[in-house]
């Protein structure tokens, strides 16, 4: 046991020099002028660069930061202790209690890994990293995207934050239509001024069928098809007006 408790300490004093202590949360030192943190903690911040609500990221700009080391764990197990770390070298130690794949938040944010552990997350604790028993940062914490805290892995945050870094906002796949459920697709019942489905000649009161062959039967799936990458390629719609199929062209444009 003192073997363990001594990586732990290890692990805290090791990546402590990378958290960050922010006016309402902790941050991790992403670079050696880039802070990332928990966008429901922020208030105004003039360091802020850009912020995304729907994955509840933000990232600040600051000089002189020593950037903390990153793990893909790829390997995480159920069973393996983690380490909820905060600003002024603050800890709280625990174990994975469930991981999964790709999620989406209420907000409609893409996560890439679902990762679950029973470490509570203390106040100011949001924005901190969660660290492996060897100090490396598996992602970051936030207790606004779930009632009991979760974690944002690195892959999420490498995405996000990249965008936030190059334009500001994290860009998404946009084809501009407000649609519903009905029998055998989604019926469109508004457009987006210049919007991607205005432009192609979609009408408010068409039926999506499929996007690219692949059937949609509610806007979640319909969304979940709208990745980043695709953002500026041609698509095909196959919708129906008036009972009539129709197949569009359509750019996917970004939001």
């Amino acid at each position: 046991m003192k073997k363990l408790s001594d990586a732990v300490a290890d692990a805290i004093e090791s990546a402590s020099k990378s958290i960050v202590r922010l006016e309402r949360s902790s941050g991790i030192a992403w670079s050696t002028d880039v802070v990332i943190t928990a966008a429901h903690t922020l208030r105004n911040d003039e360091q802020l660069i850009g912020w995304d609500p729907q994955t509840d990221v933000a990232v600040l700009r600051m000089p002189g930061l020593e950037p903390i080391e990153w793990s893909d764990a790829n390997d995480l197990r159920v069973g393996n202790f983690v380490i909820a770390a905060g600003h002024s070298t603050r800890a709280t130690f625990g174990i994975v209690s469930a991981v999964g794949g790709e999620w989406r938040t209420s907000a409609g944010g893409r996560i890439d890994r679902y990762i679950e552990v029973d470490a509570a997350l203390p106040p100011g604790f949001s924005g901190g990293p969660l660290l492996d028993i060897d100090g490396k940062a598996i992602g970051m914490n936030t207790s606004r995207l779930m009632r009991t805290g979760t974690t944002i892995p690195i892959a999420t945050l490498r995405r996000v934050v990249n965008s936030i870094v190059e334009h500001g906002s994290v860009r998404r796949a946009f084809l501009g239509v407000g649609v519903h459920a009905v029998e055998g697709g989604l019926i469109v019942l508004s457009l987006a001024p210049d919007g991607p489905a205005r432009k192609s000649g979609m009408l408010v009161g068409d039926i999506i069928t499929s996007l690219d062959g692949e059937a949609v039967s509610d806007p979640a799936s319909l969304h979940e098809m709208l990745r980043e990458e695709r953002i500026g390629s041609e698509a095909t719609l196959q919708t129906t007006r008036g009972g009539e199929p129709r197949e569009v062209r359509i750019t996917i444009g970004a939001m």
